[in-house]
Parts: C-alpha cells; sequence; structure tokens
C-alpha cells in the first residue's frame, strides 16, 4: 500500500499540471512571507525607536546630579519605583560599588545585566540597554525585550493562522483543477498510443461548434483529431494503392519467375544461356521478395494486424521453430539450441507476425555468423514484458550502427556480399511496434543479442490460451515445414509459386472456427 502511494505520489509530481498548481502556491507563500516580513521589520523598527525615547527620557532626569552620592540616592529611588522585569536601573560608582535594581558590570561587547542578591526577578526576555557617564561613574538605564518578544510571537502567530490554512486551500484547489487537467491530458496522451499503435479511428470528444471560446486542452484535442483524420485518410489510400500493386503485379512477376525457371530447365545445364537464365530468376525472386516484404511492413504498420490478434504459447512457438530451423543450422555448421521454461508462456498477439518475426531473427543469425557459432533461442519472462531472445557469439552489429539497422533496405557494409534486401530486421522491428513492444539490439560479448520485447498477454487471454494455440499450430505449422522442405531440396520448376503461396498463407494465418469446430482462415 505504501509502495503504490509512494508511486502514484511521484507520478503526481511529474504531472505538469500538478507542478504549476505547486508552483502558484509556492509563489503566492513567499508573496505572503515577505508581505508579512516587511511589516514586521516596520513596526519592530518603529517600537525599538519608542523604547530608545523612553530610556533617553529618564535619562534625561539625571542630568542635573553632580556627586555620585547624589546620582546614587536618585537612582536608588528610582529603582525602588520600577519593577526589574520591565526596566532596570543600576549605577556604577568610580569605587565599583552598584546601587539600583540589578547588577551592572561593563563588558567588552555592551553591559551585563544580573538579578540583585535575594532581589526580583529580570525579563526572561533580555534588555535593551543604554549606558551613560555620570559624575564620575556609569549609569545604566535598560529597558525589557518583552514587546519586542511579544510581536514577534504575534507575527509568529498571524503567519501560522493566516499562511497554513491560505496555503492548504491554494494547494488543495490548485491540485484539484490540476487533476482535472491532467485527466484531460491523460486522455490525450491514450487517444496518441491508440494513434501510434495503428488505431487511426481514435478521437478525442471535442464539440467542434464551440471552438472559438475553447480552452487550450480543447483546441489541441481538435487539432489532433483533424491530424488523426488526415492521417487515417493517407493510410486509407496508401492501403488501396498498396492493394492495387499487390494486384497488379504479383501475377507478371510470379510468371516471370516461372518463364525463367521454364527456359532454365529447357537450356543445357553448360549453356551459358543456361546461367544467365537462372541469374535473372534469382533476381526476379529477389525482387519479389522485396516487394512482398516492403508491402507487408506497410501492412502491419497500417494496424490491421491487431484484428488478428489472439493468444499465442510462445514456448510452443519457439520450440516449433527451433526444430524446424536444426537441420539448416546443421547444414551450415551451427548450433541451435532452445532454452525455455517449462509450461506455456502466453502472450495476445498475432501468431504468424510473431513466428515471421522469430524466423528472421534466427535467419539473421545463420546468415551473419560463420561457422561453429552457436546460436541460442531464450524467452526471458518478466512482470510486465516477455522478451523473445535470440543471441549468437558472431561479429555482431557496431552499437552506433543498431539505430541504423531497423531502416528499411539498410544494410551493413560488411553484409553486401551476402544474400539479403535489408528488409528482415525492419520487419521485426514494425511486427513489435504493431504489439506494442519493441525490438532491442545489444552486445552478446561477443556477437549480437536481439530480443523481441512484448506485453504479458491479459488474463483473460491466458486462460483461453491452450486451446486456440493448439488448433492454430496445425496449418501454419505444415506450411513451414513445406518451405524448408522446398528450399532444402532446391525444387526447380514451381518453387516461385508455391514459394509465394505459402509465404501468403502465412501472413494469413489460421483461426479456429468455434461452430465448425475446423480451421478457418482470415485476413
Amino acid at each position: 500500500m505504501a509502495e503504490r502511494a509512494g508511486k502514484a505520489f511521484s507520478r503526481a509530481l511529474r504531472s505538469t499540471p500538478v507542478r504549476l498548481a505547486l508552483a502558484l502556491v509556492a509563489v503566492f507563500a513567499v508573496v505572503h512571507l515577505v508581505t508579512l516580513g516587511l511589516a514586521y521589520l516596520s513596526l519592530r523598527a518603529e517600537l525599538v525607536d519608542r523604547m530608545q525615547a523612553d530610556l533617553r527620557q529618564h535619562l534625561a532626569g539625571f542630568e542635573v546630579v553632580a556627586s555620585p552620592r547624589a546620582a546614587e540616592i536618585l537612582v536608588a529611588a528610582e529603582a525602588a519605583a520600577a519593577d526589574p522585569a520591565r526596566r532596570v536601573f543600576a549605577y556604577i560608582a568610580p569605587d565599583g560599588r552598584v546601587t539600583g535594581n540589578a547588577q551592572a558590570r561593563l563588558a567588552r561587547d555592551g553591559v551585563e545585566i544580573s538579578a540583585q542578591p535575594e532581589g526580583r526577578p529580570l525579563s526572561p526576555d533580555g534588555y535593551l540597554p543604554l549606558v551613560q557617564p555620570l559624575a564620575g561613574g556609569i549609569l545604566v538605564i535598560a529597558e525589557s525585550r518583552t514587546p519586542l518578544a511579544e510581536l514577534r510571537r504575534t507575527f509568529l502567530w498571524l503567519l501560522a493562522l493566516s499562511l497554513v490554512p491560505s496555503a492548504a486551500l491554494s494547494l488543495g484547489a490548485g491540485v484539484w483543477l490540476a487533476r482535472r487537467a491532467e485527466r484531460r491530458v491523460a486522455r490525450i496522451e491514450s487517444v496518441l498510443d491508440a494513434l501510434t499503435r495503428g488505431d487511426l479511428a481514435a478521437r478525442l470528444p471535442v464539440n467542434n461548434a464551440d471552438l472559438q471560446d475553447a480552452d487550450d486542452l480543447t483546441r489541441i484535442a481538435a487539432q489532433i483529431n483533424r491530424m488523426a483524420e488526415a492521417q487515417q485518410s493517407a493510410t486509407e489510400a496508401l492501403r488501396q494503392v498498396s492493394a492495387d500493386i499487390a494486384h497488379d503485379l504479383r501475377t507478371p512477376l510470379q510468371r516471370l519467375s516461372v518463364t525463367l525457371q521454364d527456359l532454365a530447365a529447357q537450356l543445357p545445364e553448360d549453356a551459358p544461356a543456361h546461367d544467365l537464365a537462372r541469374r535473372a530468376q534469382d533476381e526476379a525472386d529477389s525482387a519479389i521478395a522485396m516487394f512482398r516484404a516492403l508491402l507487408q511492413i506497410a501492412q502491419i504498420e497500417g494496424g490491421s494486424a491487431r484484428d488478428a490478434f489472439e493468444p499465442v504459447d510462445l514456448v510452443a512457438l519457439c520450440r516449433e521453430l527451433a526444430e524446424l530451423y536444426a537441420p539448416s543450422a546443421e547444414d551450415g555448421g551451427h548450433v541451435l539450441t532452445a532454452a525455455l521454461p517449462e509450461g506455456a508462456v502466453v502472450v495476445h498477439a498475432h501468431r504468424t507476425l510473431i513466428s515471421q518475426a522469430l524466423s528472421n531473427l534466427i535467419e539473421n543469425a545463420l546468415r551473419h555468423t560463420p561457422q561453429g557459432t552457436p546460436i541460442e533461442i531464450r524467452l526471458q519472462q518478466g512482470a510486465s514484458e516477455i522478451a523473445l531472445v535470440v543471441a549468437d557469439h558472431g561479429p555482431g552489429i557496431p552499437e552506433a550502427e543498431r539505430p541504423r539497422v531497423t531502416r528499411r533496405l539498410y544494410r551493413l557494409e560488411r553484409s553486401r556480399a551476402t544474400p539479403g534486401n535489408g528488409l528482415g530486421l525492419a520487419l521485426v522491428d514494425a511486427i513489435a511496434r504493431a504489439h506494442g513492444g519493441r525490438l532491442v539490439l545489444e552486445d552478446n560479448r561477443p556477437g549480437l543479442r536481439a530480443s523481441l520485447v512484448l506485453p504479458v498477454a491479459p488474463a483473460q487471454s491466458i486462460q483461453s490460451a491452450p486451446q486456440i494455440a493448439a488448433v492454430d499450430m496445425q496449418v501454419p505449422t505444415l506450411r513451414q515445414r513445406l518451405a524448408l522442405d522446398l528450399g532444402a531440396r532446391g525444387q526447380k520448376k514451381g518453387v516461385g509459386i508455391a514459394q509465394h503461396e505459402i509465404d501468403a498463407g502465412l501472413r494469413v494465418g489460421c483461426r479456429h472456427d468455434d461452430a465448425k469446430g475446423t480451421p478457418v482462415h482470415h485476413a
């Protein structure tokens, strides 16, 4: 409870409206303190002047004294009539004898006043003294500082009774107003987060008819709504253009690839034209793969993938991919291992996209590490996040290059001679952001540790995970096996179309139809 309250207080202090309220209360308190302080100093100076005038008036009555004896008699008479707690009269004769209602002794920094033996008590607040030579001796008249102390206590009480309640009321009102503003800011942040995740239909409640008289937050909300509408319109137009491009170019590109395969198959293998046809086919396949990856990234960033989110068991998924890539790793001289926890670890995600992201990370490690390099798949579970980790001990990625490798078509200089198009990590990064997660690239000392960090699935999703995940594993797994088998055997004719259809199926995925009990495709 205390920790939760501390976190809430810390979060409130980081809020700009709350900080503004605290700043206004601080300004009010400072102004109040300065005003009361100046008033106190003015009244105190006036009181000191009045006390010193009284002392000079009493001193004037002793100026007619001509002898020490006369001075002692006059001081004794005044002292007998005066209360030493209010006013002190003392005369130090030339021989050092003290006459008066208190003892007085000259000191380096003034005069020291003490009570007479068996005399009346003195003021506890000290004295304001006036020292004057008289008839060969020293006359001391001192006024009690009690009025000054009472003035100070009065102002302290006034400060406490006026500043503390006023500051408390101002702080309460300021925090209340700040919390209202904070709730509005929180709604704006929530809509911005939804827009960032790809939910371009998110809007803030705004009455557009009253914008001329609206406050700043309402005007900001209206601007965000207009921005979101423009972004949604542009994204929908982009999706339409992408769909048109996919529809118009997919078939010609696939036919070109198949035609090149047929041409290569009909030419003698020792003919120069055969190698030329093979190279042309490879370039066509590369163009198809690049086009498919760019289109898929655009579709993911458009937010359409969230409609197919469902509970996914990451342990089963990692184990399946580790099994599928084990032969390929063995053929390349790599050692692929999986360190996975027991039991299911479930996230709410697009299963096919997560599978593709993990596949990209594994392929990236297989492609860019030398033979004999160990590659490990790990699953690290935290309180609010789960990380799919692919770690290797290869050359790694320089720290300065890590922010750049998630850009589209960006490749390291040393990787330009290896197969690829610079879209693998860009696709993984897009998939991570579509799930509200992130791609983290770190030094594995040596090598690279790539972590696909995802938020933990809600409780209701975890409860329904086993049934859905079990059915979801069937069809994509068979397609993945077919894809790997086709690639491993190096099939010639028909590989392009088969591979394309497999990848299209992987992007579509599979969902369990509860009504019929059979797997059905979904977009």
